[in-house]
């Protein structure tokens, strides 16, 4: 009961702020990949709310009951105004519950500027979202080494690979995933397997010069390496210099770090996936990116970063709205 009145107070209080899709300062990642250190920083430097994993399955019934999938892909040019109106609310805090609002306190809330939308489960229909929002900050693709979040899930193991061929089936465009479906399916292992399904979710965006354009590719290992530099070329991208609060937050391990102890050794908490697999294991998950054209990662520790794309500052939403008396949500 206390959690469903704090829903409802949450949801009332978004409300009356009238926040659109468009104000969504989104961060779309995967699981355990360091998203929600990069969350509290943002946090830090603004007033903000963050909606926590709205398209989580188990906790989503509206997204449930679309027949989307644990990793749902929607094609770029897909024409799905049900799904649109869905996500547009999601993005703008209209489907607030126990689990959405969790991550931030209800006083966060009614005072923020901006919500986080944090996404471990967006990345598949990203440059489908991106045709059709016109968000005012350049959303941030977030990556990690797919090798480190095989290696996070399996040592946390409550990212088994079990369902995942039932996964694979489900959602309205499985059968134009067909390939990669059978692709996976024919793995040995759940390590291979894990890294199969970021390559298949993630290669739309990584290929698309839409999303390369319109968002802000940020990388776990640059970001532990240079974390200041990071910040500050995000916040160039959105046209804002870099609050000291958020760069004061870098240095703090996040609520969802499990193990801290690396995290005065940033070449360590980078590199720690080695010694999670054999040189057998890695060789085999090399196969798998090299199988599905990925050549931002292989079996070294860093990404391999493409030339910037010049992205187009992002005005202050509450400025531009002020600015331009036609917007509406």
């Amino acid at each position: 009961m206390k959690q469903l009145l704090r829903a409802r107070v949450i949801a009332a209080a978004l409300k009356m702020r009238g926040f659109c899709a468009e104000d969504a300062v989104l961060l779309s990642c995967d699981p355990r990949s360091g998203s929600t250190w990069l969350s509290e920083v943002l946090c830090a430097a603004a007033p903000s709310a963050v909606i926590w994993e709205p398209f989580h399955l188990d906790h989503a019934p509206k997204v449930r009951g679309f027949g989307f999938a644990w990793r749902q892909i929607i094609p770029p040019g897909a024409d799905w105004p049900e799904a649109e109106t869905l996500v547009r609310d999601i993005l703008a805090g209209r489907h607030i519950n126990g689990w959405t609002g969790w991550a931030s306190p209800v006083a966060d809330f009614l005072r923020a500027r901006q919500l986080i939308v944090k996404c471990c489960r967006a990345n598949g229909f990203l440059p489908w979202m991106l045709r059709r929002i016109a968000f005012r900050r350049a959303p941030i693709h977030f990556l990690r080494h797919p090798f480190a979040i095989a290696a996070s899930q399996i040592r946390m193991g409550n990212f088994s690979t079990d369902g995942m061929e039932a996964d694979l089936a489900r959602g309205r465009y499985a059968g134009e995933l067909a390939e990669s479906a059978r692709y996976i399916r024919a793995l040995e292992t759940d390590e291979e397997r894990i890294v199969a399904m970021w390559c298949r979710i993630q290669q739309p965006a990584l290929e698309d010069p839409v999303t390369r354009a319109r968002t802000v590719r940020m990388h776990y290992e640059t970001l532990t390496l240079h974390p200041e530099q990071e910040i500050s070329r995000l916040f160039a991208a959105w046209g804002s210099p870099v609050p000291a609060a958020a760069l004061a937050r870098i240095d703090k391990a996040s609520r969802m770090t499990v193990d801290a102890s690396l995290l005065g050794n940033p070449q360590a908490q980078v590199g720690k996936w080695q010694q999670a697999f054999s040189d057998r294991q890695i060789s085999r998950m090399s196969r798998v990116l090299t199988d599905f054209g990925i050549g931002v990662y292989d079996e070294t520790l860093l990404p391999k970063v493409p030339p910037p794309v010049a992205v187009q500052p992002q005005p202050d939403t509450r400025a531009a709205a002020a600015a331009a008396d036609e917007q509406t949500c």
